[in-house]
């Protein structure tokens, strides 16, 4: 009698991760894809893109509030800060969904920041209407402020951006 022969590829346990034994990626086993390396560049861009976005936008801001407040005095300085406070939460959300997804798969990363995109356009009308709806403040002014501060944000993200020396196209 023959014994039967024994399978020549030994078995992919959690522990090994692949069937020679090693890890493909220590950090995450589940997914390859996202290697530390990539993690710690979508970490350094979105830290980049943040901050890159923040000082322009608060400069512009400032900027804002002072035309608002010699255009329509206190109130149209309260819109203003109201507006500017409200666009720069919402563009920091972008940067920070890049920050929570690091670790993940580089195409879960670009689907997360192409949807946060859609959501920061979709959550900004949401809450400039119920500004408008409310009624606390002059929203003609808020808006004012509101266009030039996330201008400012979004060309301070895309030149933080561009400033990077990670590459950030795998051929």
């Amino acid at each position: 009698m023959t014994s039967p022969e024994p399978d020549p590829t030994p078995p992919v346990t959690p522990a090994s991760g692949t069937p020679d034994g090693t890890t493909a990626n220590p950090v995450n086993p589940l997914n390859p894809s996202a290697t530390p390396a990539n993690t710690a560049q979508v970490l350094e861009a979105s830290r980049a893109m943040l901050f890159g976005g923040l000082w322009p936008a608060l400069a512009v801001a400032v900027l804002a509030a002072v035309v608002a407040g010699l255009l329509a005095g206190t109130t149209g300085v309260v819109a203003a800060i109201v507006g500017a406070v409200v666009v720069i939460a919402v563009c920091s959300l972008g940067p920070l969904v890049m920050r929570w997804t690091a670790a993940a798969d580089p195409m879960v990363v670009m689907a997360a920041a192409l949807v946060s995109m859609m959501g920061k356009l979709g959550l900004l009308l949401v809450v400039f209407l119920v500004l408008q709806a409310l009624g606390v403040v002059d929203t003609r002014i808020a808006a004012l402020a509101l266009g030039p501060t996330a201008l400012a944000f979004i060309v301070g993200e895309v030149i933080a951006f561009a400033r990077l020396k990670t590459p950030t196209i795998a051929v």
